[in-house]
């Protein structure tokens, strides 16, 4: 018997500690518009006296210059709110370590009786049916639902199969189907598993290692014990 209840630079410290790329960047800036208005200068100074350079072209050069360093500025400032970002979501995730995460996996754990899953539902389902697996991929027990809302379903099993024995405690699995009228809806299976620590992507992100040796993202995570 089962139950199913609804569920509502690689390292970004590097930002903290004073990286020092914004100030090249700075320096970058200020050369080019050093150069520019040397040869702007250069411009002046040799023009011919008797044919000028027009206020109107010296106005444009000088608005496409201060339209490059806010370009350059804006992209200084769109920079640092992402090192930001990742310096935040680094910090919030060393925080989860040790929690209990529900994310993507079809892997659960029978003790005593009692194994929990999840489901994710990409759509509202009329029907929905969910296998416990043992090791050998034989399935020993079968749970259909009806009229299903999307989103995440908890789900528990007693340990017991069809004909109401007791099965031995271990590592089971779980596949899910699920359909509205006669068309498939997208459904996958959760399991719940222990932050046990965290690694960083090349591109700075935090990568959570949990206790059944699966990895996810922060993002991934459908619910936090």
């Amino acid at each position: 018997m089962a139950t199913t209840s609804s569920v509502t630079d690689s390292n970004p410290y590097n930002f903290l500690n004073g990286d020092t790329a914004a100030t090249a960047k700075k320096s970058s800036i200020e050369e080019a518009q050093d150069r520019f208005m040397k040869l702007l200068v250069t411009q002046l100074q040799t023009q011919d006296p008797m044919n000028p350079m027009d206020n109107a072209a010296v106005t444009s050069q000088m608005a496409q210059i201060s339209t490059v360093q806010g370009i350059e500025k804006l992209n200084q400032s769109m920079s640092s709110l992402n090192d930001m970002y990742k310096s935040s979501q680094s910090v919030s995730a060393a925080a989860l370590i040790g929690r209990i995460a529900l994310a993507s996996g079809s892997q659960t754990v029978l003790s005593s009786g009692k194994a929990v899953a999840g489901v994710s539902l990409a759509k509202d389902a009329e029907q929905v049916v969910i296998n416990v697996n043992d090791a050998t991929g034989k399935t020993v027990y079968t749970e259909t639902l009806k009229d299903q809302k999307a989103g995440v379903l908890q789900f528990q099993w007693d340990g017991k199969d069809k004909n109401g024995n007791a099965q031995a405690d271990g590592n089971y699995s779980i596949s899910v189907s699920a359909k509205q009228g006669d068309t498939a809806v997208e459904a996958s299976p959760l399991t719940y598993s222990v932050i046990q620590a965290i690694s960083w992507e090349a591109n700075g992100s935090p990568s959570l290692h949990l206790a059944n040796g699966k990895q996810t993202t922060v993002d991934a995570i459908r619910q936090l014990i």
